[in-house]
């Protein structure tokens, strides 16, 4: 029985004890006992769009100023201005040119000496010694072929109608600057203009011309080489109105092959919706050159 009673008072104990304990840990605050880890405030983030540059056509219009700039400024902004007409100095045509002066000999000198023209009078010349002198049969072949080689080579039509190119410079600066009164309308340009509104345009017409012009086979067998002028007339629609020839290229094959190349390619696609006009004349040159052979076409147009 004593056995009995002590196993039955420690469990009573034991009991007690762990009694205790919950209660106390019930009754202590929770900060006491453990250490807690501060929650981090939220950090917000804003997230705005990218913004914008503004473009040039997207800038506000300068205020206007009330009161008329008495002095100019110094510098003008870079802007497309129209004047009333366009001034060019007048071309010289190849009719106007005087005609070349022909080279006058410089005169001798009369001051030589009496020996000397007498030692001149003396001595025969070798024509004469040829004719006075026997000559053998052996001698007359070589004299016959002396005589076949000195024979002049007449020049072929390829050389007499080939132009240099200094001349075909100066030729073409005189066509622009004859025609400078046809540009100054506005609705007339040259084929190498360099206006942004026309360039897609221009690019459609050159490679349409390009696809169905040809160097005639009989014209280049003869060696014909030149450059012709043509104003081209395009409607809104893109189709040539009007091939007029202002300028020959002295061989009416080639003007023609190219007047039917131009009318062949169309149509070149409508105009942009901005051009202001409602016909556009082109000022073309076309030109044939054999020497361009090695490259990949011998016709140009510019």
């Amino acid at each position: 029985m004593n056995l009995t009673d002590h196993q039955n008072r420690l469990t009573t104990g034991f009991i007690i004890i762990s009694l205790l304990i919950h209660l106390l840990l019930l009754l202590l605050p929770e900060s006491s006992l453990l250490t807690t880890v501060p929650k981090p405030e939220p950090l917000y983030v804003e997230v705005r769009p990218q913004a914008q540059r503004e473009r040039e056509l997207d800038l506000p219009l300068p205020p206007k100023l009330e009161k008329r700039r008495e002095t100019p400024a110094k510098r003008l902004a870079e802007a497309d201005q129209v004047v009333e007409k366009e001034v060019a100095p007048e071309g010289q045509d190849s009719e106007d040119l005087p005609p070349p002066s022909l080279a006058v000999p410089a005169q001798q000198p009369d001051n030589l000496s009496r020996r000397e023209q007498v030692v001149t009078e003396s001595q025969p010349t070798r024509a004469e010694a040829e004719t006075t002198a026997p000559v053998s049969p052996a001698g007359d072949r070589l004299v016959q072929r002396g005589e076949q080689r000195q024979e002049p080579q007449l020049p072929d039509l390829a050389q007499l109608t080939q132009i240099s190119p200094t001349t075909l410079a100066k030729i073409e600066r005189d066509w622009r600057q004859k025609y400078r009164e046809d540009v100054a309308k506005g609705d007339t340009v040259w084929m190498d203009t360099e206006q942004d509104l026309l360039i897609s345009f221009m690019r459609r017409f050159r490679d349409n011309i390009y696809g169905v012009w040809n160097y005639p086979a009989h014209a280049a067998e003869g060696g014909q080489e030149g450059t012709c002028l043509l104003r081209i007339t395009i409607n809104r629609r893109g189709d040539v109105e009007d091939v007029e020839l202002i300028e020959s290229s002295g061989s009416s094959v080639l003007d023609n092959e190219a007047m039917r190349a131009v009318r062949l390619g169309a149509t070149y696609g409508p105009l942009p919706q901005s051009y202001p006009n409602q016909l556009l004349h082109i000022m073309a040159f076309f030109q044939y050159n054999l020497s361009r052979v090695s490259y990949r076409r011998p016709v140009r147009m510019y």
